[in-house]
């Protein structure tokens, strides 16, 4: 695969893996009203946690897959 003259792949998997860092975080803070969960709006929701910390994790492995190669010279 020839990601060179594409590297949106690349700036895509990196914004994917911020955006779930920050949802990973958030869902950490207890006394926070978090939105879209059942039960206790306010609890730490681990099973988020998880979720959104694996998102991250395959986003950080999307993007060293295809980061754009150096050109040499």
């Amino acid at each position: 695969m020839d990601n060179a003259k594409n590297p949106g792949l690349f700036y895509g998997a990196i914004a994917v893996a911020i955006v779930a860092l920050l949802i990973t975080i958030y869902y950490v803070i207890p006394g926070v009203n978090h939105v879209l969960v059942s039960g206790n709006p306010t609890a730490v929701h681990l099973k988020h946690v998880f979720l959104f910390a694996v998102l991250t994790v395959l986003g950080i492995i999307a993007a060293l897959v295809t980061r754009p190669k150096a050109v040499a010279k």
